[in-house]
């Protein structure tokens, strides 16, 4: 018969280590991906560059495809909290902004700080998904999250379009890829206040002047 007085033990210090396994793995983790490829990266170089064990890396986050998914996920979000990032802050001032310039602005910001995180990532997940079967279902997931993440802000900006709504949410999704952070910045130097000028430009054109 189970003792229904017996208490859980929860250990602080484990969870702080925890946690600070976790960080380390993905840190590791994100940085190896980027400096050679999701083929090209171990499980065992993880361990090595975050200085745990292999077991560590597999209870820490888990398997070389959860690794990339969950590098991703962080990339995207800022931070390993469990929130989606049209919930966080900078997305819902878009909606209180008040002005439809002003909300055109916060949502390329938005965009800009999310894409500056993430356009090496997402080069790696798109390098590996024409080899890769895992991979490449992330890569269409990704995508598709995208697709929604652009209705999302779109609904935000609370204006109508100047082109039909389904045109608009298209461009947005579009408008939004990492790959245009990626080939502009990364590739031909162009400043991130520039990239988000031009992305704020683009993104009024979507509606009457």
């Amino acid at each position: 018969m189970p003792d229904v007085n017996k208490r859980s033990y929860h250990s602080p210090l484990r969870a702080g280590q925890a946690e600070a396994s976790r960080a380390a793995v993905l840190r590791a983790a994100h940085e190896l991906f980027v400096e050679q490829g999701y083929g090209g990266t171990t499980i065992a170089q993880v361990a090595d560059r975050a200085g745990v064990s292999k077991p560590t890396v597999f209870t820490a986050v888990g398997n070389k495809a959860t690794l990339l998914k969950v590098v991703r996920d962080v990339a995207m979000a800022g931070d390993d909290e469990p929130r989606t990032v049209t919930a966080r802050e900078d997305v819902a001032a878009i909606a209180e902004a008040g002005d439809l310039d002003r909300a055109v602005a916060l949502t390329a910001g938005h965009i800009a700080a999310v894409n500056a995180r993430y356009h090496a990532v997402h080069e790696v997940i798109r390098g590996a998904s024409g080899t890769d079967p895992v991979v490449a279902e992330l890569w269409e997931t990704a995508e598709a999250e995208r697709h929604v993440g652009a209705g999302h802000l779109l609904a935000r900006l609370r204006a109508e379009p100047a082109v039909p709504p389904p045109q608009a949410h298209d461009r947005l999704w579009l408008l939004m890829a990492p790959d245009n952070y990626h080939r502009l910045v990364a590739r031909q130097g162009w400043s991130r206040p520039a990239y988000e000028r031009w992305l704020a430009a683009e993104i009024r054109a979507l509606f009457a002047p």
